[in-house]
């Protein structure tokens, strides 16, 4: 079963030590789809839940394996990332801001774990310019801003950032969608039936019916696919398809998040947060419309819902750098944010009163290269004896904000606090506010996403 099927926390497999004094209005979910509202006080190494619940005046305990899945419950909203992603030589990631580098360490400051002191050699990459995706759209907010008014929205009710279609019904808006742009939303059907949704992006919102250039997605019983609409040719030309059938979804309800690059003509695919791969848009021009369409094709009877709609900014170059070949991997490599690749070796970098300088030396120039940490997208360090490391896999994953990942053999919740020990960096304290989940890590190697 792939992981983004997986519930999110399983009882039983958690860490050794308790998980304790956890926030308020924790959401559980149960065996048959019962579901709890309380505190979770404790998760004991058994997977025993204890939680205060107004149901007793004492805690309860729910045995191991009744408990499905916890929500635990948010302070705040999520700050703003920290400007830089380190990538660690094991894979794992930790968000925070380059203070220092030298030949043997660099300082990152951690908004999650304070003031770390990362060994040259256990650097594998560090991302600049990580910044808050700035919101175009997201909602919906209300019916009527939805498909020019009430009138128009036939068939659809609104509830709470959701639009219900009973039966067939379409809604549409035209957003001013940039040549990329980031869609997500989620979608939820009833018991025993099979959604059937349509989801037009890239829309020009003509009159129904007539051909147009756009992409659409569709979810349904048969499972899910990208398609690419075009005036010219053969009207629709596939650009995924992929086998997830609804029954894969036993809570029935499936987030997506679309990666729309116009520029590169790609597209990218994510459901429950795991990418489905990177797609390219078959035909040389892309689809310039703005707007994007809702469509319910269910049959008069079903309910089903669209919701948490979101439109944000998409800036892919720090993704893009990421992924491409890396050069020599026995010498540092430097790629600017205006695409420029240098090779040889990041000498170390500098605080100054403007800010960190990134002091590199290329091996086509005799002086070093100072450049400021706003012109640098991506830092790939030298490989140790120019092989890749042995990855031992560690059983559990620590998720921090801004993206972090971390691979922990054991830890301890307490309070406010969380303590682990890393593989790499030895024992460190997080706070416990910036822990998003605590996940059991698959070791299996996860299938190629399907054409």
């Amino acid at each position: 079963m792939r992981t983004s099927n997986l519930i999110l926390l399983r009882l039983g497999v958690l860490c050794g030590g308790p998980l304790c004094g956890l926030l308020l209005a924790d959401d559980l979910t149960l065996g048959g789809g019962a579901r709890l509202t309380g505190t979770v006080r404790s998760i004991n190494e058994a997977g025993v839940v204890e939680l205060a619940s107004k149901l007793s005046p004492d805690p309860l305990r729910l045995q191991s394996g009744v408990v499905e899945k916890v929500e635990f419950s948010a302070k705040s909203a999520s700050p703003a990332p920290p400007p830089a992603l380190v990538e660690l030589t094991n894979g794992d990631l930790l968000p925070g801001a380059i203070d220092v580098l030298d030949d043997t360490h660099l300082i990152l400051v951690s908004p999650e774990a304070g003031r770390l002191e990362i060994p040259r050699d256990a650097l594998k990459s560090v991302q600049l310019g990580v910044q808050q995706r700035k919101v175009i759209y997201s909602g919906p907010r209300s019916l009527v801003e939805w498909n020019g008014g009430e009138e128009a929205a036939k068939n659809w009710t609104f509830d709470q950032n959701g639009l219900i279609a009973n039966g067939q019904a379409t809604a549409s808006q035209d957003l001013a969608l940039p040549l990329q742009f980031i869609l997500r939303f989620t979608l939820k059907w009833q018991v025993k039936q099979l959604p059937n949704f349509q989801v037009y992006f890239a829309d020009p919102l003509k009159a129904k019916g007539e051909p147009c250039e756009r992409y659409f997605l569709r979810f349904s019983g048969a499972g899910l696919d990208v398609k690419r609409e075009t005036t010219k040719g053969k009207r629709y030309i596939d650009i995924l398809q992929l086998n997830r059938t609804p029954n894969q979804y036993p809570e029935r309800q499936l987030q997506v998040e679309i990666r729309v690059n116009r520029k590169g003509s790609r597209l990218q695919v994510f459901l429950n947060g795991e990418s489905e791969g990177e797609f390219v848009d078959p035909l040389p021009a892309v689809p310039d419309g703005t707007g994007i369409t809702l469509a319910s094709t269910a049959p008069n009877g079903s309910s089903q819902e669209i919701r948490d709609i979101e439109v944000l900014e998409l800036d892919d170059s720090r993704g893009r750098h990421h992924s491409e070949e890396r050069g020599d991997p026995k010498s540092d490599s430097l790629i600017s944010r205006e695409d420029d690749r240098w090779g040889g070796r990041l000498l170390d970098i500098r605080k100054t009163d403007d800010g960190p300088i990134f002091r590199f030396k290329s091996d086509f120039q005799k002086d070093p290269l100072e450049i400021p940490q706003a012109d640098v997208s991506t830092i790939f360090f030298a490989v140790k004896d120019g092989k890749v490391p042995d990855e031992k896999v560690h059983p559990f994953v620590l998720r921090l904000r801004g993206e972090g990942a971390l691979s922990v053999a054991s830890c301890l919740f307490s309070g406010d606090a969380v303590s682990a020990v890393h593989p790499l960096l030895g024992p460190m304290n997080f706070r416990r506010q910036g822990i998003v989940a605590l996940e059991r890590n698959d070791p299996k190697p996860k299938p190629a996403p399907e054409p």
